[in-house]
């Protein structure tokens, strides 16, 4: 997974009463097609044109790019400096694979492939999901720091609160990989069996 985050800040300006607006969030899905015949072929067209994550040089069945970014103004008044407005904005891109089957696949294959397109489909809408969760918090936690003696304070103030919630949205999508890395083979086990007693009811 992949994060960046970008914080506009504006000058002081003369505005009225922060809105209330919650934060612009953009979810969206792009495809990578591979082709292939076998298991075998398939992780290894996997490993050439999937997503690079985590620095290594061979792709990933899927990925989820989180980009975080943020406007935020400031009010100068006769007690001190309080929020103008402040906006945050996330975009997750989703990236999956898209098989692009043969004439004739093996059954097997087809059905292996299935139960890991939707394992890694849920995996990185997972991702995504945490992301807003961090988005909205974070909107809530800048939204809610109260005035300061100077403006300086105050930005100084939301620079940490961001910062914090970074730290803790990336925390948690790092333990979030390290526990389906423990569960993947026994999750994809059992997938596989339940649609194996589905298909022979």
């Amino acid at each position: 997974m992949k994060t960046a985050f970008g914080l506009l800040i504006a000058a002081p300006l003369a505005l009225g009463a922060l809105p209330a607006t919650a934060a612009d969030i953009r979810v969206h899905t792009t495809y990578f097609t591979i082709t292939g015949s076998t298991l075998e072929q398939l992780d290894a067209a996997l490993a050439r044109h999937g997503p690079l994550s985590g620095g290594g040089d061979a792709g990933h069945p899927g990925a989820t790019s989180v980009t975080f970014d943020g406007h935020v103004t400031y009010v100068p008044t006769d007690t001190g400096c309080r929020l103008g407005d402040a906006r945050f904005m996330l975009d997750a891109e989703v990236i999956l694979p898209r098989w692009k089957k043969p004439r004739k696949p093996d059954p097997e294959t087809v059905l292996i492939w299935e139960t890991l397109e939707r394992d890694v489909k849920r995996h990185e809408e997972r991702h995504a999901e945490i992301a807003v969760t961090y988005v909205k918090r974070m909107e809530m936690a800048v939204r809610n720091l109260g005035t300061r003696r100077t403006c300086k304070q105050l930005e100084d103030a939301v620079a940490a609160t961001t910062q914090r919630y970074l730290a803790e949205h990336e925390s948690e999508q790092r333990a979030f990989d390290r526990q389906e890395a423990r569960e993947m083979d026994f999750r994809l086990k059992r997938q596989l069996r339940d649609r194996l007693r589905a298909g022979s009811d």
